[in-house]
């Protein structure tokens, strides 16, 4: 949704990635492995010569939503062992290695390729994104519906929703219903 709070750098890239599929309304932009081949490319995270394939594409799936997760500790949620699980092997998987580019800075890279690298190349702009002082302001909507990562612009970081104009005004509304019907 254009309307949604977006954030830039690794913590924009690790939002992107989540919301690939929007739980609610839709569309699940990652539906086949050509889609899953496309963002990567797109996002430069994978050369368009490298294939791509059913096993991949649930992989990624699998990463995307555990990543949701622990996004989701940010808005009060819990992280489950099998999501840690998920990212612990995505990181090994792709041999995660630190480097120091030519600036002098370290950063984390995969020594596999393909797919495989590109997940880790996910993963490390998730352990950077989270060693920023903004990772806390990435969060899940609190609709159980929705559950749409977003960038929490407000200035005590205290948004719940992803929007006041959908979500906010669904859950007021709900919570409305429910308290007047049990009156």
């Amino acid at each position: 949704m254009a309307d949604r709070q977006t954030a830039t750098g690794d913590i924009g890239l690790v939002q992107t990635f989540v919301n690939t599929v929007d739980l609610q309304d839709g569309p699940e932009e990652l539906s086949d492995p050509n889609t899953l081949k496309a963002w990567l490319v797109a996002h430069r995270l994978l050369e368009g010569t490298q294939p791509v394939d059913a096993s991949d594409l649930k992989h990624a799936t699998a990463l995307r939503e555990a990543i949701r997760s622990v996004i989701g500790a940010n808005s009060g949620s819990k992280v489950y062992p099998v999501d840690i699980a998920t990212l612990n092997e995505a990181a090994g998987a792709s041999g995660l290695r630190m480097r120091f580019g030519s600036d002098g800075k370290p950063r984390l890279e995969p020594e596999a390729t393909g797919v495989v690298a590109a997940m880790g190349r996910i993963v490390a702009a998730m352990y950077a994104a989270m060693e920023d002082e903004n990772w806390t302001r990435l969060k899940l909507c609190t609709s159980q519906t929705c559950r749409w990562a977003y960038y929490d612009r407000s200035k005590n970081h205290s948004s719940r929703w992803c929007t006041m104009a959908s979500c906010g005004n669904r859950e007021k509304a709900r919570r409305f219903r429910t308290q007047h019907t049990l009156s």
